[in-house]
């Protein structure tokens, strides 16, 4: 907070960060602790933080998923009138 940009950053990325942090804490199940450790608070917002980025990792990196009947569903056949323009001429 010494610095106008940190205030800045401060006021304008905190808005977004509280609401996914407190989703985080809900689906770790970190809502009905109550924790008297600095140290092992700011492990365990770490560790939260660190599953945030896994799962985003995870999201951004996944393979597609192919359907099972694909091989089966119908193509559209290209249609080269280039090809065919050139044997009528």
């Amino acid at each position: 907070m010494a610095s106008p940009v940190a205030r800045r950053l401060l006021q304008q990325v905190r808005p977004w960060i509280e609401p996914a942090q407190s989703y985080e804490k809900n689906q770790l199940g970190l809502g009905m602790m109550f924790l008297n450790s600095l140290q092992l608070t700011w492990t365990l917002g770490l560790l939260a933080d660190t599953v945030v980025l896994l799962r985003a990792h995870a999201l951004l990196n996944r393979r597609p998923v192919e359907s099972l009947l694909a091989p089966l569903l119908p193509r559209q056949l290209p249609l080269d009138l280039e090809a065919e323009n050139e044997r009528h001429q």
